[in-house]
């Protein structure tokens, strides 16, 4: 697989001279969540900003998320330093983090498909710590908890979380920078990780051309 080119964020990222299209298919009902879990997971119906730019982090295979600890957040605050781009990547908490891309593509929503939603249920499997109630955490690594035996375990929960099924495709007018540009497209065609938007099954089709072509 040829590598990606990634020198555009060596460049400024305030030279948008060039403007494209971003087209963004479902393949999927999708699940777009921004608020705190709970109860009820109520989805947003236009793809947020932020996991638009999540979606192409991974086109790039720059979407190593906070699971890869120090490593993923080193690499990318040093991407941002070397790029001299207006970014911020604070905090532990993939909630915290400021899209690294974000000062390269300006996205603006030029047209929404009809949408519809619907509620299924789930369960929701927590960890539960009964020294340490820490039952929002989904994903527990096996290591942390072998020096503990019998002070923890999964607790299941009915959850309802909201879909929306879209009639066609999000469409985004884009400024950006020609060589920005021309590797957002290379990332689309070829991507390094899996296109999704809100959960990881919310599977997405996306492409980018200029509005020259």
């Amino acid at each position: 697989m040829p590598a990606i080119d990634l020198s555009f964020l060596l460049e400024n990222p305030s030279n948008t001279e060039a403007t494209g299209t971003l087209t963004v298919d479902p393949l999927a009902p999708l699940s777009m969540n921004t608020s705190v879990p709970g109860k009820h997971f109520q989805t947003e119906t236009t793809p947020p900003k932020r996991q638009l730019y999540g979606m192409i982090e991974n086109a790039f295979g720059l979407h190593f998320g906070w699971s890869k600890g120090a490593f993923g957040y080193k690499l990318k605050q040093a991407l941002a330093d070397e790029a001299e781009a207006d970014v911020s990547i604070s905090g532990t908490r993939s909630r915290n983090y400021q899209p690294l891309l974000a000062p390269y593509y300006e996205l603006e929503l030029a047209k929404a498909p009809d949408t519809e939603t619907y509620d299924d249920t789930q369960w929701l499997h927590k960890w539960r710590d009964t020294a340490q109630v820490r039952a929002s955490a989904s994903n527990q690594d096996w290591r942390g908890v072998q020096d503990k035996p019998g002070n923890y375990g999964y607790g299941k929960t009915p959850v309802q979380r909201e879909y929306v099924v879209a009639d066609g495709a999000w469409i985004y007018d884009v400024c950006t920078t020609e060589s920005a540009g021309s590797a957002l497209r290379a990332a689309l065609k070829a991507p390094r990780g899996p296109l999704y938007l809100g959960t990881s099954d919310g599977w997405v089709d996306a492409r980018f051309r200029f509005t020259s072509e």
